[in-house]
């Protein structure tokens, strides 16, 4: 073959086309490592702020556990911490049946509510939740037709007396439970008698609210 043949086999330059080709593949590869590298990086940031926010509220949650445990020691035997949780079991507030306060119950609520004020004056981004629970035994009189109705009236009257011992109104939120979470299994008198209870939680406020919008 002819050295002029030979020079025929290719007319086209494919080496500038081909070079083009691969620095444009190797770009978009470092484009795309960029891209990964900074997602990882955004990646890395949100994990470090959910771990930091899990702690936060964990020390906040502690701190609250704390304040709680002081409020019960002034009021041993009446109350219970469990999980913290200010449990006053049933009989100690109301008669049976009824979601009006004892003579007792007021006294009990009375001696609960400067720690509870106290606490929500230093935790201001908390607030109450009063929850009534009941055992597992139906109620149905002409007032209650259910247990979450008696559970929701006595959880009610709870929240009501702590506003009228000076707690702020939107700091304090009641709601009944019913038989539905009980601390023990129904299972005898006694247990039955644990699970007939009113429970005081502080929980985030955020949590029960929603943000005021700016106007």
């Amino acid at each position: 073959m002819s050295r002029a043949k030979r020079g025929t086999l290719f007319p086209v330059q494919v080496w500038p086309p081909f070079v083009d080709a691969l620095t444009l593949v190797l770009a978009a590869f470092v484009l795309l490592f960029l891209v990964a590298a900074a997602a990882q990086s955004g990646l890395l940031q949100r994990l470090r702020k959910s771990e930091n926010d899990l702690l936060r509220l964990q020390a906040d949650k502690a701190r609250v556990e704390r304040r709680l445990q002081a409020l019960a020691g002034g009021l041993a035997g009446a109350v219970e911490v469990e999980d913290g949780k200010v449990i006053v079991q049933g009989e100690v507030l109301f008669a049976s049946g009824s979601d009006e306060l004892s003579p007792a119950g007021q006294a009990t609520v009375a001696r609960l509510a400067p720690g509870l004020s106290a606490l929500l004056a230093a935790e201001p981004d908390q607030m109450i939740l009063v929850g009534g629970h009941t055992d597992d035994v139906p109620i149905s009189t002409a007032r209650f037709g259910s247990n979450w109705e008696l559970s929701s009236a006595r959880s009610t009257s709870v929240a009501k007396q702590l506003l009228r011992l000076g707690l702020p109104a939107n700091r304090v939120v009641a709601s009944g439970f019913g038989e539905h979470h009980p601390r023990v299994e129904n299972r005898d008198a006694d247990t039955r008698r644990r699970n007939r209870r009113i429970e005081v939680l502080i929980v985030p406020l955020q949590a029960v609210s929603s943000p005021t919008q700016p106007k």
